[in-house]
């Protein structure tokens, strides 16, 4: 039968809000408009179960800041071990946001954890993770828009787009935890040809500091760029095509690349 995937379930009292949606260490803003439906590899993608506060410092300045569900994603492959992942604390963070309609918005997060896991005979050990997160978007010329984001830490590939494999934390020859450390870097530009024709090129790039012992085969460096043209049809409908190229390096076992042309259709219910 058909499985439901929730995307947002949340509610807000005030400047409070409590359920699933966007982590405080992500801005959905700073995504390229890609015909991609996954967008860069590099982009913070982070729906959590969590509680958040907006404290407005102003017209422009605000800081948010929460606390949500926890999952560490230790890598197995690093020890011969079977092990189970440990979660003790939940995700804390906070970002500090300024927004201006004619300029853009410029974002800085942070966000820290406690990734663990435990084993026979490697105990239940923790390592301490933190990242921060700088984004923007800003307007450029009358139409245009220029979007960008840096993100660095360890232990947080979990917040990351290309999140398909366990690569938080692993275990090294010793057997001792380590978070590894993660680096990502996003970039875009959107053109407006004119009122219904439009472009963007995107660009994403992850490096993984990677322990030894996690394996040949083991995520460590990727990069991703796109070029596409768009039409917009109607104020809801819009038709694209888009060149993909994508390259991923292994830590020892090989790397590869592809390249991809798509077309794709978006109805948009709502404005």
């Amino acid at each position: 039968g058909m499985s439901f995937r929730i995307k947002q379930l949340y509610g807000q009292i005030y400047n409070v809000t409590a359920g699933f949606t966007y982590s405080v260490f992500e801005d959905p803003d700073v995504w390229p408009d890609t015909v991609d439906f996954e967008v860069p590899n590099s982009a913070i993608f982070a729906r959590r179960a969590l509680v958040r506060y907006m404290w407005p410092l102003n017209d422009q300045w605000q800081v948010n800041v929460g606390a949500e569900a926890p999952g560490s994603e230790v890598d197995g492959n690093s020890t011969a071990v079977a092990i189970s992942q440990v979660n003790r604390a939940p995700d804390g963070g906070f970002n500090v946001r300024w927004e201006d309609a004619k300029v853009g918005h410029v974002q800085g997060a942070m966000i820290f954890r406690d990734v663990g896991a435990e084993g026979a005979g490697l105990g239940s050990q923790d390592v301490f993770g933190w990242g921060l997160n700088l984004s923007t978007v800003l307007n450029a010329f009358e139409r245009d828009s220029i979007q960008g984001q840096l993100t660095y830490g360890d232990g947080i590939f979990r917040y990351c787009n290309d999140d398909f494999s366990n690569n938080d934390a692993a275990f090294n020859g010793a057997g001792n935890l380590h978070a590894i450390p993660y680096l990502g870097a996003m970039a875009g530009y959107t053109h407006h040809w004119t009122e219904a024709w439009r472009s963007t090129g995107s660009f994403g790039y992850v490096h993984l500091d990677n322990i030894a012992t996690q394996g040949a085969n083991a995520y460590h460096e990727t990069y991703y760029g796109s070029a596409n043209l768009v039409w917009q049809l109607r104020k809801h409908l819009s038709i694209g095509l888009e060149g993909l190229y994508g390259y991923k390096e292994e830590l020892s076992a090989g790397h590869g690349d592809v390249w991809r042309i798509q077309l794709g259709m978006v109805w948009s219910l709502f404005d």
